[in-house]
């Protein structure tokens, strides 16, 4: 007998674009599985490391977090929240053991931020409510040894604002004119100043996944676990 190598050639070749075909078509599948799984991710370097309840834009879909709980990259690569009616804050922890997110100011003006706080719309609130009178000094009338230090990025050339508890308020020299009295969120109760508040912790309660996180298991939706 005698073979037929172009007839042989012609089987391998169709066998080989067959086995291109399938491999091609496997590769697909497996990327397309692994687009849909939810890993933790960061915005590069030492960052925050995002995971469930929250997800990061671009690098997440909305489905691998929970609603209010989306969180995005800045230009310098620094984490960052959005809340509703707000500006973004930088995110600098998160524990997710205690469902807590601490956040700072990217301007470095926390305590005129938290003038204007409203968390109502998120899943997130203030560990702390504190009454704070808020106050306009003539410059003159304190002294470089007060205790008290104005807001920075407030006030003039002629005067300065505070920010103090209400129950110390009265400890300002009587020159000062009081501007408003808040219900304004802290870290601690027991903060004297605005201005001691370097950063804002928030909390949330749900979802709850206080017991995953501190038996070092996985939290997320049920249909992804």
């Amino acid at each position: 007998p005698s073979c037929s190598y172009p007839l042989v050639l012609n089987h391998i070749m169709t066998f080989s674009k067959e086995f291109l075909v399938h491999l091609i078509f496997i590769f697909h599948l497996l990327n397309a599985s692994e687009a849909k799984r939810c890993y933790s991710s960061s915005c590069g370097g030492r960052n925050v490391d995002v995971r469930f309840p929250f997800w990061l834009f671009p690098k997440h879909s909305s489905s691998c977090g929970h609603a209010g709980f989306n969180l995005l990259c800045t230009d310098r690569h620094e984490t960052a929240l959005k809340l509703p009616n707000s500006k973004p804050f930088l995110v600098r922890e998160i524990d997710y053991e205690k469902q807590r997110i601490r956040l700072n100011d990217p301007n470095n003006c926390l305590a005129k931020r938290l003038l204007s706080f409203d968390a109502s719309e998120s899943p997130f609130s203030p560990l702390h409510l504190v009454n704070y009178t808020i106050l306009s000094c003539h410059k003159e009338d304190i002294k470089p040894s007060s205790p008290y230090k104005p807001i920075h990025c407030l006030g003039n050339s002629t005067s300065s604002f505070f920010a103090t508890r209400s129950d110390l308020a009265s400890s300002m020299p009587s020159s000062c004119q009081i501007y408003e009295r808040l219900l304004l969120p802290v870290s601690s109760p027991l903060s004297v100043d605005l201005n001691d508040q370097e950063d804002l912790w928030l909390k949330w309660d749900s979802p709850n996944c206080r017991d995953c996180e501190s038996n070092r298991s996985l939290c997320g939706f049920k249909k992804d676990i």
